[in-house]
């Protein structure tokens, strides 16, 4: 959960959501002033630059951090999420501001063929999903189905959809992004269902000649992993590449990320603890495949790439978790692992003005591209 207060405050001005998001005047107005170049950031930061492992935030997200982010206390969140996100009309008002708070700031992907339908979910409800095709996309072209992040509770296919674009048109790829069923009100294992009943459906209807990756940011990636292992475990059609921006990985042990950066990086340590009480029903194992991966047996995954950040309090357990799928013993699995040093967690949302998050973003989903069409 990423600046839930800096969203919850535009609910009243924001309009609904439409297709596709546009900036009213109060809300470009913000977005202009990040348009500033570097060195006014520089010189506008509250306090020295901040440093994890030797390089330093990126002065837009420090600023950011300072101005929007700090200012809202832990306290006043978790005062929203007990009061107003735990009507009906307070969490449809969130996500409505989150949505928009994050497409917003998201660098606007290319125009493309997008097709909306509805996939068949095993509970008997209808799970969105869009298609997007690049221009002169190829007939054997991968296909990427992608979860996005918003911590199982936020997140839409609107708020991502100019990340997705970037992704489909960087990897070349056909991109199938899911609108998954969102907690409290569909509380684990929806989510995971509808992920893994849209991959099957993915991998059913094929829609090009080409071979299937799975992709995801934060929730999404922890999506991702564990739509793979249960492909895995029922012996389906596996998917040949997993690319993993900054996931949940581990839900059983303690790191030491989550102590330097658990408060004021934009996802901090007790408000995700009030995520997993919403996310997961009383009696659902901390160490289960799908929640936990550092948990499973890997053997038979595809090829993973972990993607994370310097500044993100779950960094450790992602470097943790590439790590054990690099010293398997059991089997060769083929994993690799990137951080960019100056990021914070949810860095694809930031692409429209920080420039190492947009060039981060689209050298992954170009590399993944390749790494598809190779196999």
């Amino acid at each position: 959960m990423i600046r839930i207060i800096a969203a919850a405050a535009l609910i009243l001005a924001s309009p609904v959501a439409a297709e596709p998001i546009v900036a009213i005047p109060a809300e470009q107005a913000q977005l202009d002033a990040l348009k500033q170049p570097e060195d006014w950031f520089i010189a506008h930061l509250k306090g020295p630059r901040e440093v994890s492992d030797r390089v330093a935030l990126d002065a837009r997200l420090q600023w950011v951090l300072e101005n929007v982010t700090r200012p809202a206390s832990v306290p006043a969140v978790q005062a929203y999420l007990r009061n107003t996100y735990a009507t009906p009309e307070g969490r449809a008002a969130t996500r409505t501001a989150l949505d928009r708070y994050w497409a917003l700031r998201t660098a606007p992907g290319p125009q493309m063929a997008t097709e909306d339908r509805t996939v068949p979910g095993r509970d008997g409800n209808a799970i969105p999903i869009r298609i997007y095709r690049p221009d002169g996309v190829a007939k054997d072209a991968p296909v990427i189905v992608y979860y996005h992040g918003g911590g199982f509770m936020f997140g839409s296919i609107e708020a991502f959809d100019p990340s997705v674009r970037m992704i489909a048109a960087e990897a070349k790829a056909i991109v199938v992004s899911v609108g998954y069923r969102l907690a409290p009100e569909h509380p684990y294992p929806a989510a995971w269902n509808d992920a893994e009943d849209a991959y099957d459906w993915v991998a059913a209807n094929r829609l090009s000649g080409g071979q299937i990756g799975l992709a995801g940011d934060s929730a999404g990636g922890t999506l991702a992993i564990a739509t793979a292992l249960r492909a895995r475990d029922a012996k389906k059609p596996m998917a040949v590449g997993l690319l993993l921006f900054y996931p949940g990985v581990d839900r059983v042990n303690d790191y030491a990320s989550m102590k330097t950066l658990g408060s004021g990086y934009g996802l901090d340590a007790d408000n995700l603890k009030y995520l997993a009480d919403q996310v997961y029903p009383e009696g659902v194992a901390t160490t289960s495949a799908d929640t936990s991966p550092m948990q499973a047996d890997l053997c038979g995954l595809p090829a993973v790439r972990v993607v994370t950040a310097g500044f993100d309090p779950l960094k450790d357990s992602q470097a943790a978790f590439a790590a054990h799928l690099s010293a398997e013993t059991k089997c060769k699995l083929d994993a690799s692992h990137v951080r960019y040093g100056t990021l914070i967690h949810a860095f694809l949302q930031t692409t429209l003005y920080v420039p190492d998050a947009d060039a981060a973003a689209r050298s992954e989903a170009a590399q993944f591209g390749r790494h598809l069409r190779s196999n």
